[in-house]
């Protein structure tokens, strides 16, 4: 079977360790820590990587918007096809999972780079973290921390993620979100 890059979309820095928009980054450290595996910082690929012989975790260190630059970097050096990107998603309740292949970007500026450099066929495990009332608080938003503990969503995350390591097929893992409900 082919390597899977699996990205999680975040930004660098403690200031937004626990923010809406680092739940990749979240999910990611997660799954290393259940394959007990350390992220060690890649400088040439501007990211933090953890690996097996069966996936690479990349976490980007680019910041949000330029997401892209790292995710192309690590397909390259490590000559990926199989992407999996995860983030957060907006339009989706808060705590709630969807899983799919392709798509746009629904404005999601780390989306939005990815897509540019790698183009948009990958997969997408998007994480729902609800929209504000106001469309101008946006930013503010997605740049503020949880109200309360993403836990749940980070667990059910790594199991879905390990379902899709596990058989690659995008109807299973479908199948594992709806069991999970």
């Amino acid at each position: 079977m082919q390597q899977l890059l699996i990205v999680g979309l975040g930004n660098p820095s403690s200031q937004y360790l626990q923010n809406r928009h680092n739940i990749g980054f979240m999910v990611l450290d997660s799954l290393a820590q259940d394959f007990h595996l350390d992220f060690y910082e890649e400088k040439k690929l501007k990211a933090d990587i953890a690996k097996t012989s069966d996936f690479i975790l990349c976490k980007p260190l680019t910041f949000m918007n330029l997401s892209g630059e790292a995710v192309l970097k690590a397909q390259q050096f490590y000559k990926t096809q199989e992407l999996l990107v995860i983030h957060d998603e907006l339009d989706i309740p808060k705590g709630e999972l969807r899983f799919k292949y392709a798509g746009g970007n629904g404005g999601h500026n780390g989306l939005r780079s990815i897509d540019g450099l790698c183009g948009s066929n990958y997969y997408r495990l998007r994480c729902g973290i609800g929209r504000p009332e106001e469309k101008s608080m946006v930013a503010s938003y997605v740049l503020s921390d949880f109200s309360s503990s993403p836990q749940e969503m980070i667990l059910s995350s790594v199991q879905v993620i390990k379902e899709f390591i596990t058989t690659r097929d995008l109807s299973r893992v479908q199948a594992k979100i709806r069991e999970l409900k």
